[in-house]
């Protein structure tokens, strides 16, 4: 995957950025993907775009290869 200005956090750390007024360069603070979460307060709307379809690829791959198996 491509380099991405966000950062990999906890649930609870999400939940406080979540409830803490903040600002961001795109619509959203965090995101969930596969029971991670990712600070992405520094992307713009187009890297966040980027982002989530390089996670939805890396996990494409990632069932495609049987390395995980669907939820």
């Amino acid at each position: 995957m491509r380099f991405h200005k966000s950062k990999k956090i906890s649930a609870a750390d999400a939940e406080r950025l979540i409830e803490t007024p903040t600002s961001s360069l795109n619509d959203s603070v965090v995101i969930s993907f596969d029971e991670d979460w990712y600070d992405v307060r520094l992307m713009t709307p187009r890297e966040l775009h980027d982002f989530v379809a390089d996670l939805v690829r890396a996990n494409l791959i990632a069932l495609r290869s049987g390395l995980i198996t669907p939820h």
